[in-house]
């Protein structure tokens, strides 16, 4: 009976033993990491398209658009007395220099140029743009437009110096933009139709 006794305290304490294993239970193998994917390429973005035309690179560097307007018509062009310019032509021109992006108050210069020298100072860089007053057919002349066409049916140009067809592409949309917005009805209204100058734009 005793030895019966010794026996199950033995196996007791060697099944104890063994559920102790000597030391820390097995942990399971850690999961290895998730792979890391290789970074994307991430493609350039597009290269910026600089404008082509040589005048408004010019204009861009300069800060201003030199503009001549024709000495010999003051219901289109004159002087207002205080150093500035008042007329259908200037605010043709000074909503031409909005569409491209300039300051139509700061960034646009007059000159009253005679028609003997309008030519001229478009060839010789004097002006960027000559606004009216000017043959559309003559040599070294780029016309856009009309941008009004009188009771006499006469035509108004805008003229650049011939070669830079981008200019006159941007020249021909600002036309087509401040005539679609309605500020060319407005320059309209305040300078040509109270001298009693019929106008309209031309068809685009």
């Amino acid at each position: 009976m005793r030895s019966g006794v010794v026996a199950v305290v033995l196996t007791s304490a060697m099944a104890l033993a063994g559920c102790s294993g000597g030391g820390e239970p097995e942990q399971p193998p850690s999961a290895a990491p998730p792979p890391v994917a290789p970074p994307t390429s991430v493609a350039p973005p597009p290269p910026v398209e600089l404008d082509s035309s040589p005048t408004l690179e010019q204009i861009r560097r300069r800060g201003s658009l030199l503009v001549g307007l024709r000495a010999d018509a003051p219901e289109f062009a004159a002087r207002d007395g205080v150093g500035g310019y008042r007329g259908f032509d200037v605010e043709v021109a000074k909503l031409v220099a909005q569409k491209l992006g300039l300051d139509p108050e700061t960034q646009v210069s007059f000159r009253l140029l005679p028609k003997t020298l309008t030519a001229d100072a478009l060839a010789g860089g004097s002006v960027d743009l000559q606004v009216g007053g000017l043959d559309p057919a003559a040599p070294g002349v780029a016309a856009v437009g009309p941008y009004a066409v009188t009771d006499e049916a006469t035509e108004h140009f805008l003229a650049i110096k011939s070669g830079d067809d981008a200019m006159r592409d941007q020249l021909a949309e600002a036309l087509s933009a401040v005539v679609q917005d309605g500020s060319w009805q407005r320059a309209y209204d305040d300078t040509l139709a109270p001298a009693g100058v019929q106008a309209r734009p031309a068809p685009r």
